[in-house]
């Protein structure tokens, strides 16, 4: 089996999330009740810091993400990465990984605060007022939590192979 092939996997998931995130999952089609796979996806390569290239692969996300959402070049590619940059430097000190609960917990807080730095930036740049509810944040973060926590436990098992191959 070729080293490189759970990289390649991890790149095609990323691919397939971006996808269905910006065609079927839109907050504007559908609201913000559906899971944001592409957070899910950086929160991810956040929390396991020790995969080689976890920051590219979050910033080509987040750039895919502008490039195929219609929004302000760069909005989703500085709320993710700073997004990133504080979980992997918050969690790097926090063993994370051993609980289910905890990445719950992660992932809401990291939902929440992605989506307020997003529509701060949308806000301040194109004067847009973006005004979602507390509730719609809450229920965003809640399925979040619970779509991310099985989607960390189903990747767990190909992380450890991706964390060994030179990005």
């Amino acid at each position: 089996m070729n080293k490189y092939s759970p990289v390649f996997l991890l790149f095609l998931i990323s691919v397939l999330f971006i996808t269905v995130q910006t065609t079927l999952f839109s907050p504007l089609k559908v609201g913000y009740v559906l899971p944001d796979l592409n957070l899910i996806l950086i929160i991810l390569l956040a929390v396991y810091s020790e995969i080689r290239g976890g920051a590219f692969f979050a910033v080509g996300n987040a750039y895919m993400m502008d490039v195929l959402s219609g929004n302000l070049f760069g909005t989703f590619t500085i709320s993710r990465l700073v997004t990133y940059l504080l979980i992997s430097i918050s969690f790097n000190r926090i063993y994370v990984k051993g609980s289910l609960l905890q990445v719950g917990i992660t992932i809401s807080i990291a939902t929440i605060f992605s989506w307020t730095l997003t529509l701060s930036i949308l806000k301040i740049t194109e004067g847009i007022s973006f005004e979602v509810p507390l509730a719609e944040m809450a229920s965003r973060s809640i399925v979040n939590a619970l779509v991310g926590v099985q989607f960390f436990w189903v990747m767990s098992k190909m992380v450890c192979k991706i964390s060994e191959v030179d990005l």
